[in-house]
């Protein structure tokens, strides 16, 4: 008797706090995009607003793992200045490639997280005119909130590492840079456990 109580008890803790190590969390939310790029004559802004995320954490070997999942449409990108941004959707490609992806894979939760004054480090895996390419981002400016986080996020992207061939005008004269700077203020919310 005294064994089979042990035994239940083993089953039950293992299927409770089983479970609950298994459990995964699912957030969406989104992302305002702020870019910059820099030309020969002089430097420029854009956006993208309210670019939708999914973020999946699940449990790991070490602790939780996290991954996100986006798309940014090509068109979605703005200067504010039709002609640059036709130039700008041309060099991405827009007739055939609509969308830029946007993932992180698997990642230690503890690597996202500022910590010590350092900001946290996120890998993002880009793929821009279907072409893969993956850039540090640094994590700032977290805030938790119950079911509510927001956080910044920066990265620098190459457009060489992409094979983009950036506008030109006044007949190659002035030209984009190979450095585009991007800053991304995300907010997501909980909506399962």
């Amino acid at each position: 008797m005294c064994r089979r109580l042990v035994f239940f008890l083993l089953a039950f803790a293992s299927f409770v706090f089983g479970g609950l190590a298994r459990a995964d969390e699912t957030w969406s939310g989104a992302a305002d995009v702020k870019f910059k790029g820099y030309s020969t004559l002089h430097d420029f802004d854009g956006t993208v607003k309210a670019v939708p995320l999914k973020v999946s954490v699940a449990p790991g070997k070490g602790g939780r793992m996290v991954s996100a999942t986006s798309n940014v449409k090509v068109k979605q990108m703005s200067t504010q200045n039709e002609k640059r941004d036709a130039g700008m959707w041309t060099m991405f490609h827009e007739a055939e490639n609509r969308l830029i992806s946007v993932e992180v894979r698997p990642t230690d939760e503890r690597t996202l997280r500022p910590h010590d004054g350092q900001p946290g480090s996120m890998p993002v895996t880009l793929t821009i005119a279907g072409r893969r390419g993956t850039a540090k981002g640094a994590v700032t400016n977290l805030v938790e909130r119950g079911e509510t986080v927001s956080f910044d996020l920066a990265f620098p992207v190459s457009l060489a590492a992409f094979q983009l061939e950036p506008p030109k005008a006044v007949g190659g004269i002035v030209s984009v840079k190979d450095r585009v700077d991007v800053n991304a203020h995300v907010i997501l919310q909980r909506s399962s456990r």
